[in-house]
């Protein structure tokens, strides 16, 4: 019984003299503790999710096409075809910010969308070349145009893997 009293974080008894308040700061470090190693395990789960969730794709790549977006863009060319400028156009903070912000923000969302689009393209590459099953109906020792072009092709995919993500 006594225990199950110790385990107790915080006691209040009101007593004549006014309210008796007493903490145990151990148990309280422990809450603490016990709470700040669950938002760190929210925290992996969330970046884990993330990271799965765009998988072809690495986050340093959205860094990448970002960079080169901007760096054309500040070269004075556009390869939006004109898209940046309608994004900024359409931008509903457009009255706070002045035009160079504009211009970055929008650049960013291009950027982001054009990211998005790659990694949904490369997700159809990836599968259909996994669902490719031509090869177990061919006959044995003969194999057709298709089937190495889809081997060539799995290679590539496979050491472009090993290369680009060190798997």
């Amino acid at each position: 019984m006594a225990e199950a009293h110790q385990a107790v974080a915080f006691q209040f008894t009101v007593t004549p003299e006014g309210i008796d308040l007493r903490l145990s700061h151990e148990a309280l470090k422990q809450v603490y503790i016990s709470g700040l190693r669950s938002w760190k395990k929210k925290l992996a789960r969330l970046k884990n999710s993330f990271i799965t969730g765009v998988y072809p794709a690495s986050p340093s790549s959205w860094l990448f096409v970002v960079i080169a977006i901007m760096g054309t863009m500040y070269a004075r060319v556009d390869p939006s075809m004109g898209m940046i400028g309608k994004i900024k156009e359409h931008l509903p903070v457009s009255g706070y910010l002045s035009h160079q912000g504009q211009s970055i923000i929008s650049a960013l969302l291009f950027s982001t969308g054009l990211w998005f689009a790659l990694i949904m393209t490369m997700r159809y590459i990836l599968k259909q070349l996994l669902s490719y099953h031509g090869w177990m109906y061919e006959q044995h020792g003969k194999m057709s145009a298709t089937t190495k072009l889809w081997l060539v092709r799995g290679f590539y995919v496979y050491v472009h893997g090993l290369l680009l993500y060190g798997m």
